[in-house]
């Protein structure tokens, strides 16, 4: 545990270089798609470091299977109305039936909905309420996690009320795979339905 501890020392600093190289990376055209594979390598490094000195890592940043089904429950009880939501807007703006490439973001974005949480919960919460006030580090991380999606506004007023309840969520029942999903989930119909965006569009600037 203390090989993990020593490890863990890296991991806010640099999910918060990270973040704002991401935000830099939005007036430097052609930059996002090589700073997710640098960003992606580096935290495969990091949790390979962190594997090899313990083994139950994992389980604790939540990726498991124990309490899925106790997190899916709430989860879904939260994100079905809002999906119902967005989809109805999309409808009433015509912005239905979604393009051809709908149910491939939708079968591909879980990924990067789990990547995103991961950083969210794992490693900014975490790191945060280890060292702060619950009060404090909670809208801290959602706060932050609003801002790394800078400067684009409707983005950040959405992330940011979603940080706060995924991090309760999180607090009460740690499991990545639900919030993962959710998240690609709601990212998905936000995107063609609430902005009429495709969500492949910030990755191929």
């Amino acid at each position: 545990m203390a090989g993990t501890a020593a490890i863990a020392r890296f991991e806010l600093p640099l999910a918060l270089f990270l973040g704002v190289a991401n935000v830099v990376s939005e007036f430097v055209p052609g930059s996002k798609a090589p700073l997710v594979l640098i960003g992606a390598a580096a935290w495969i490094a990091l949790v390979a470091t962190h594997l090899r000195a313990d083994r139950t890592i994992l389980r604790r940043w939540g990726l498991r299977a124990d309490n899925a089904r106790a997190a899916a429950f709430p989860a879904a009880l939260v994100a079905a109305p809002l999906l119902a939501a967005l989809a109805a807007w999309g409808y009433l703006a015509g912005r239905m039936p979604p393009p051809r490439g709908f149910l491939s973001i939708v079968l591909v974005y879980p990924a990067w909905g789990i990547a995103q949480q991961f950083l969210l919960q794992a490693i900014v919460w975490s790191n945060l309420s280890a060292r702060l006030p619950r009060a404090v580090a909670q809208p801290l991380a959602a706060a932050l996690f609003s801002l790394s999606h800078a400067p684009d506004w409707p983005i950040m007023a959405l992330t940011l009320p979603v940080g706060l309840l995924s991090i309760e969520h999180y607090r009460r029942w740690p499991n990545l795979w639900v919030l993962g999903t959710a998240h690609a989930l709601l990212g998905t119909f936000a995107f063609y339905f609430l902005l009429g965006r495709d969500p492949l569009a910030p990755l191929l600037r």
